[in-house]
């Protein structure tokens, strides 16, 4: 079944609002009409089994551009609006792209030689008829997406119709999301977290508030003035909304759920939330895009009783956490989360031995390293290509960075391991301050680990910041930071205290 007929196979009103924005709404029969019009024509000039590159913001003309790609029968290909121009062109000579879908203020990224097509297009093509959707299996490739990856280099996430409706059903079920449901969308759709609100909510019939607010407060007005019921974020988008913004004073009456991924939001955000609301549902939830999105949840009604946990699986999906040798961990051991279902990604694009190497007898090996308690919780320690190795320690960067922000006037940290001649990395802090001194903090930060941390996770080095800066999906940048450090601490506004 094609993804896109998935998506509207239960409509519950064509003339419902589907996207909404300050600049106007579409209803489902506006949508559908459009995504058919692009889609006839898409199948016309390239056939089927294609690829098509989609450059935009989070617009109505992604949204028609990206379902009008899958239901012709081709491959999306989602690429960040920040995209390098250097990045770009490799995709071009990397891919076998058939057509450009791009939003008009991006067109000067497109290379002269290719022919682009833009929002432009839209009011010529609306069909007036139904466009049956081109014939695809199970696991053909639907859409491409390139990961931000947590070693800064970038992977396209191939992910067929059977992953995209398996996850988005998987999703839909354990939040509850039916035709009432409204979700305040500011992540880019181009990033899988992203996507899945829009299939998520196109599924159960909801309708996508397209916030693309250059401040997060301006979010909270959305929520307001939409009647939102849902809000998504990575865990940046929780920090600043709790230090920047009114958010845990506003009472936000149409708002039901919230829900987080992306990483990991430090335990006093999450404690601060669920105690400011706690009438609404908060989603911890844990994923990466070699699943397409999801691959567990806390329920809401544990996030404080197993706080710092990212739950278990979600329907449909197996997570288990094993030693080296392949068992299952007990309580309090570390091992790899490796997780199994129909959501699991074909592949990496163009990269059959990294896909191998990550995809063993249909399992995907994440990488994160975790530990379960007594009920089988899953808690996530690290990622193995992030552990420290200082002195012969393995040190996992998580726990210091939740002490750290656990502490009054932190409003967040990053620790990483720089090379170092005697301990072969050197555990360092980057700290965003609060209100306060930096020099006091700084005292008070080395104190505080000394008394409560083991000598070697205590932090060699602490650095302060203004502000973390954010990837294209909104999550904290770990290799700028790290490259800064490594550069002299002259850029990005670091500096050591």
């Amino acid at each position: 079944m094609n993804f896109v007929d998935y998506l509207f196979e239960h409509v519950p009103d064509p003339q419902k609002e589907c996207i909404l924005s300050r600049g106007g709404t579409l209803t489902y029969r506006d949508l559908i009409s459009q995504v058919d019009g692009l889609a006839g024509y898409l199948a016309g000039i390239l056939g089927t089994g294609k690829e098509c590159l989609l450059l935009s913001e989070n617009i109505p003309f992604f949204v028609i551009a990206y379902l009008a790609i899958i239901k012709s029968g081709n491959t999306a290909l989602l690429v960040e609006t920040q995209i390098a121009d250097k990045q770009l062109v490799s995709l071009f000579h990397e891919c076998h792209i058939g057509a450009v879908l791009v939003q008009k203020k991006y067109l000067a990224k497109i290379p002269d030689h290719v022919t682009a097509i833009t929002e432009d297009i839209l009011p010529v093509l609306t069909s007036v008829k139904k466009y049956e959707s081109s014939a695809v299996n199970d696991d053909d490739v639907a859409v491409v997406i390139f990961t931000s990856g947590s070693t800064g280099a970038k992977k396209g996430v191939m992910l067929t119709h059977r992953n995209l409706r398996a996850n988005t059903g998987s999703i839909v079920e354990y939040l509850g999301l039916t035709p009432d449901d409204r979700i305040c969308a500011t992540l880019p759709f181009f990033y899988c977290y992203g996507a899945s609100l829009l299939h998520t909510h196109l599924r159960a019939g909801g309708s996508i508030v397209l916030s693309n607010n250059i401040f997060l407060g301006g979010a909270l007005r959305d929520i307001k003035t939409f009647s939102c019921t849902g809000f998504a974020g990575v865990p940046s988008t929780y920090q600043i909304l709790v230090t920047k913004t009114p958010f845990l004073r506003e009472e936000l009456p149409s708002l039901r759920y919230m829900q987080q991924a992306g990483g990991q939001l430090p335990n006093k955000y999450i404690r601060q939330i669920a105690e400011a609301f706690p009438e609404k549902q908060f989603f911890v939830m844990y994923g990466a895009t070699e699943a397409t999105a999801r691959m567990s949840y806390l329920p809401p009604a544990l996030v404080l009783t197993k706080l710092g946990s990212v739950g278990k699986g979600i329907p449909g999906v197996t997570l288990e956490v094993l030693n080296e040798k392949g068992d299952p961990v007990k309580p309090g051991e570390a091992g790899e989360i490796i997780a199994r279902g129909d959501n699991i990604m074909k592949g990496y694009y163009g990269d059959p031995e990294e896909t191998q190497s990550v995809i063993k007898d249909h399992r995907l090996f994440t990488g994160d390293i975790a530990t379960v308690d007594e009920d089988g919780y899953i808690f996530i320690v690290g990622r193995a290509k992030n552990i420290i190795k200082s002195g012969g320690y393995r040190i996992s960067p998580n726990e210091i960075e939740e002490f750290i922000c656990s502490l009054d006037n932190v409003a967040g940290c990053v620790v990483l391991g720089l090379p170092d001649e005697i301990m072969g990395e050197a555990v360092v802090a980057v700290v965003q301050p609060g209100d306060i001194p930096e020099a006091s903090l700084r005292e008070e930060i080395l104190t505080q680990c000394r008394q409560h941390l083991p000598s070697y996770k205590v932090p060699r080095s602490l650095y302060f910041v203004k502000e973390f800066p954010l990837n294209a999906s909104n999550k904290v940048d770990r290799q700028v930071i790290a490259a800064s450090l490594r550069s002299g601490l002259k850029e990005k506004g670091v500096h050591e205290k």
